[in-house]
């Protein structure tokens, strides 16, 4: 018999790269918002404007790179969901659980 999807799926990593990705993208969002407020404007030429054209298009790709990590938190966190409500419905082996290892030195 096979392992189920949840065993030969690693979810939680999955999850946590999705969630870094989309830390990541939040503030560099924010880094980019502070530096337009402060001056550094996209839409005007001038001798200031260091990187106005740089920082619109890092804003464009943040928003897309938030956008797609949400996307996939969502639909990874579903499966995951749905992985785990199906699997705790499969048929078990009725084979006793071991609760204990019984390789240590406690010996009666």
């Amino acid at each position: 018999m096979s392992r189920p999807l949840t065993d030969r799926v690693p979810f939680a990593k999955i999850v946590a790269v999705f969630a870094v990705i989309f830390g990541v993208s939040l503030g560099l969002c924010g880094l980019n918002w502070v530096l337009i407020s402060a001056g550094v404007d996209p839409s005007h030429d001038s001798e200031f404007n260091f990187g106005g054209q740089v920082l619109g298009t890092l804003g464009l790709i943040e928003l897309a790179a938030m956008l797609l990590s949400a996307l996939g938190l969502v639909l990874t966190v579903i499966i995951w969901l749905v992985a785990t409500a199906v699997g705790n419905f499969a048929p078990h082996s009725n084979d006793p659980q071991k609760l204990f290892d019984d390789s240590g030195g406690n010996k009666k």
